[in-house]
């Protein structure tokens, strides 16, 4: 194989393959990268993978006209000592294999890297029989992910909960998340869906590694998205992006019967605003607990958060719309914080409140979504730490 490429493109190509490779395996091969040219087909594939997911990137002659391609071939290199090496290279960087290491050349510079034998890397795949596919367009997707994979669990005593539950079905892609403590629910619009309805929960760490990888800022990038039943695949810029995500085995908790019908209080924020009062109490709330009380009134919110070592925190903000009685409430202030970072974009966000035990209801203003946040039974201490600290 021998192949020059332009510095750019192949640095952000493997930039986005480390977003595999995995920290720590027991599987030396998957500590690698597969670099395969073909010239008669004037590509180069660049593959990375895990035991769970794996990613095919293409650099296509005609597309970047920064490739050229001499000899077709293939080799299996060390993924970060490959890009710590190109991340340092300037101008066009050659490629070529020998009988036993590659070697790159880029200046006067020139490196020889030992790598495996090719045939040894397997990335990941699963060919589902029966699949659903739809277009989707990339910013709806990225969006999709953002509001929902950070109320997935982390804990694997329930394993299931560690994922996201994806459902195409009546030309939309739905996502749903839960801990058993907060939940956030989110639908984005398709086209072109093909198959029957279909359901997967996909694990919400790998969903992560797909948003970074998302042009999320380009409006007219479609992706296709295709659900199979043990796995999905998601592909973008002419198949140039191509990624393979292995599903979680179990039946997901019917989620949508957490959410109440109706709330009897119907509050009205402004989002920036309460997650800046949230990140400001948070610095005083208990490290065990992470509690922030909520008091809602007629004329305003009021978060506040106590320690029983360094003391009192306490901001107050106007409502756009407030309730007509009093309601306080304690939650776990970090839910809030998560909940209304990934809203980013929204301006205003609703919460609907059913009393200080039930859990409460966050919907951004305009848009389809929810998340709900569970709350914490109030004990006298906190309110006689209070006492002391004022």
């Amino acid at each position: 194989m021998k192949v020059t490429f332009c510095h750019g493109d192949i640095e952000k190509v493997l930039r986005q393959l480390l977003r595999v490779v995995p920290n720590s395996t027991n599987k030396a091969v998957l500590k690698h990268v597969l670099i395969e040219a073909k010239r008669e087909e004037d590509r180069v594939d660049f593959y990375a993978s895990s035991e769970d997911m794996s990613l095919r990137r293409t650099l296509f002659v005609e597309a970047t006209d920064s490739i050229e391609i001499a000899q077709s071939g293939s080799c299996l290199l060390p993924a970060k000592e490959l890009y710590e090496v190109i991340k340092r290279a300037n101008g066009p960087i050659t490629v070529e294999t020998t009988t036993d290491r590659t070697v790159i050349t880029f200046g006067k510079t020139k490196f020889e890297l030992v790598g495996l034998q090719p045939r040894l890397f397997q990335p990941y795949g699963d060919a589902d029989d029966e699949v659903t596919t739809a277009t989707v367009l990339a910013p709806h997707l990225y969006r999709l992910i953002r509001r929902t994979s950070y109320a997935a669990g982390k804990s694997l005593a329930r394993p299931i909960l560690t994922g996201v539950q994806l459902t195409l079905a009546d030309g939309h892609l739905s996502a749903v998340a839960t801990d058993a403590l907060r939940l956030a629910q989110s639908t984005v619009p398709c086209e072109e869906v093909s198959g029957e309805d279909r359901q997967l929960v996909i694990p919400a760490v790998l969903l992560d590694t797909l948003a970074a990888a998302l042009p999320a800022s380009d409006d007219d990038e479609e992706v296709t998205f295709t659900l199979g039943t043990s796995s999905c695949t998601v592909s973008w810029g002419d198949d140039a992006f191509h990624m393979a995500i292995r599903g979680l085995e179990g039946t997901y908790p019917n989620a949508a019967r957490l959410i109440p019908e109706r709330t009897a209080h119907r509050v009205v924020v402004e989002r920036q605003a309460l997650l800046t009062a949230c990140e400001r109490v948070a610095i005083l709330s208990e490290a065990d607990h992470q509690r922030a009380e909520f008091r809602f009134t007629p004329s305003g919110l009021t978060v506040s958060a106590t320690s029983t070592q360094y003391g009192h925190a306490e901001e107050t903000l106007e409502t756009i719309q407030g309730t007509k009685d009093d309601v306080e409430l304690l939650c776990n202030v970090h839910y809030w914080i998560a909940a209304l970072k990934a809203l980013d974009g929204i301006a205003q966000v609703e919460i609907g409140l059913n009393g200080p035990l039930q859990p409460c209801l966050l919907r951004p203003v305009g848009e389809e979504g929810v998340g709900l946040i569970a709350t914490v039974a109030r004990s006298s201490a906190p309110t006689e730490t209070k006492r002391q600290a004022s």
